[in-house]
């Protein structure tokens, strides 16, 4: 029997928050500032406390589907 395949991304979105301190603020935003584009210099490390926050769930908007393919198969 024929079979009809179908290959599909979903996208969803989700917000998430947590508390920093002014401090904390101050190093993220140098830090932002030290990277260049999407790439971060070798020697420019996320700051540490960054692996440790514990985030909050803030709001979530439903994706988007994005059908990439659709062929028939052999099984």
């Amino acid at each position: 029997m024929p079979v009809l395949e179908k290959y599909e991304i979903q996208e969803n979105r989700v917000w998430y928050r947590v508390e920093i301190t002014e401090e904390q603020k101050e190093e993220y935003l140098k830090w932002q500032a030290d990277k260049r584009g999407d790439y971060v210099v070798p020697e420019v490390e996320e700051p540490e406390w960054m692996y440790h926050l514990e985030w909050d769930y803030h709001y979530e908007k439903p994706g988007r589907d994005e059908v990439l393919s659709m062929e028939i198969v052999d099984e």
